[in-house]
C-alpha cells in the first residue's frame, strides 16, 4: 500500500483552513504540521490536532527533517518566493497560493530551482481541476466553437472584498488583480489551450477600500494567436458580470462560457444547438470539494502523474506583472518571458 503524502501548511487564514480540511477530506493524503508566528496558525494546529511549527524557520528545519512531503504555503504573496526557495532547497514540493510570487523574475525562480531539484512549485490555481472548466478546455480543444478570436473573464466581489495584509503593497505586491484578477486570468488560459500572451494593457483604480492597492481593475490580454481577452477584477464591486472566473468566449463557429457552462453552436436563436456542460452539484460557487480534488490532484504529481499546476503560475504572474506596468505607464506593455 502506498503511504500517505504529507502536507505542512504555513499560515492559519481563511484559506489555510480552507486547505486543512481538504488535505483531511482526500484520501491518501496526511496533514502532519502547521506552520506560523499568528495566533491563528497555532489555533488551526490545535483544531487539526497537529504539531504547531514556528514559522518559517520552524518549517524548514521540519522539512530538511524530512518530516512532510508538500508545504503549502498561505502566507503574505510576498513570502512566497523566499520561503518557497528554501523549502525547495530542504528537498520539499511546494503548493503556492495565488499568485505564485509578485514578480516573474520570483516565479522563474522558484520554477527553475524546482526543476533543478527535481520537484514541483505548483500553484493553487484550482480551477484546473474543476470538471466544468476541464469539460469546456476539452470542447474548445476538439473545435466546437471554431477559433476563439475573443474573450471575456471575471474576477469580482460583490458587496464585500478582503481586508489585513491583502490591501497592503508590501505585503500582498498588488489588490484586486492579484487576488482575483489573477483567477480569471489563468483561466482563460487553461481553456483556451494555454496560448502565449504577448502584450497587456490595463487600467486600475482605487474606489472602495484604504489601502494602497487597487479595488478595481480592466485588463486587455493580446495573445500570439492574434486573439484577444478582456478581464475585469475588483473587491466590493456593485455588480460583476459572473461568478470568479466565469468566462464567455467568442468563437468563429459559435460561443461558449464557464459558469454557467455550455457551448452554443451556430449564430443564435433558431439557429443555435446549445450542449450543456456536466451537472456538478456544489453546495456554493468555490467549494471546498475542488480544493479536495486539487490535494487529490497533488497526491498524484507526487506519486507520479504529470501536474496541471506547475507552469500555470510563472505565465499568470508575468501577465500579472505586464498589467500593473501598463496600469503605471498608461501604455500597452509586453507580457516578459
Amino acid at each position: 500500500m502506498t503511504e500517505a503524502v504529507r502536507f505542512a501548511i504555513h499560515g492559519g487564514g481563511y484559506i489555510a483552513k480552507i486547505h486543512a480540511q481538504a488535505v483531511a477530506d482526500t484520501a491518501g493524503a496526511q496533514l502532519v504540521a502547521i506552520a506560523g508566528r499568528s495566533g491563528s496558525a497555532s489555533e488551526l494546529a490545535k483544531l487539526a490536532s497537529v504539531p504547531w511549527l514556528d514559522g518559517e524557520e520552524g518549517l524548514v528545519a521540519a522539512a530538511k527533517r524530512g518530516e512532510f512531503d508538500v508545504a503549502i504555503l498561505c502566507t503574505p504573496n510576498t513570502m512566497h518566493a523566499p520561503v518557497g526557495l528554501r523549502l525547495l532547497d530542504a528537498g520539499v514540493h511546494l503548493l503556492v497560493e495565488k499568485p505564485m510570487t509578485t514578480s516573474f523574475a520570483d516565479a522563474t525562480a522558484l520554477a527553475d530551482r524546482a526543476r533543478a531539484n527535481k520537484l514541483h512549485a505548483a500553484t493553487a490555481h484550482m480551477w484546473r481541476v474543476d470538471q466544468e472548466a476541464t469539460w469546456l478546455r476539452d470542447q474548445v480543444a476538439a473545435g466546437a466553437v471554431g477559433a476563439v478570436y475573443r474573450s471575456r473573464g471575471c474576477g469580482v466581489h460583490t458587496g464585500w472584498g478582503p481586508s489585513g495584509w491583502f490591501t497592503e503593497a508590501k505585503l500582498a505586491g498588488g489588490g484586486a488583480v492579484a487576488d482575483m484578477g489573477i483567477h480569471a486570468i489563468d483561466t482563460l488560459r487553461f481553456v483556451l489551450g494555454e496560448p502565449k500572451a504577448i502584450a497587456v494593457s490595463a487600467r486600475t483604480a482605487r474606489r472602495f477600500i484604504s489601502g494602497d492597492v487597487e479595488d478595481t481593475a480592466s485588463i486587455r490580454i493580446d495573445w500570439e494567436s492574434g486573439g484577444w481577452s478582456e478581464v475585469e477584477a475588483g473587491w466590493w464591486q456593485p455588480f460583476a458580470d459572473g461568478l470568479e472566473s466565469s468566462l464567455r468566449l467568442y468563437g468563429e463557429r459559435g460561443t461558449a462560457t464557464l459558469f454557467p457552462t455550455a457551448v452554443v453552436k451556430g449564430a443564435g436563436g433558431d439557429a443555435a444547438e446549445t450542449f450543456a456542460g456536466p451537472a456538478v452539484k456544489k453546495g456554493d460557487h468555490c467549494d471546498p470539494l475542488i480544493y479536495a480534488a486539487q490535494i487529490a490532484h497533488m497526491v498524484g504529481v507526487v506519486n507520479g502523474a504529470p501536474s496541471l499546476l506547475d507552469t500555470c503560475g510563472p505565465a499568470a504572474v508575468a501577465i500579472m506583472e505586464a498589467a500593473y506596468q501598463s496600469a503605471a505607464s498608461g501604455k500597452t506593455e509586453p507580457v516578459p518571458s
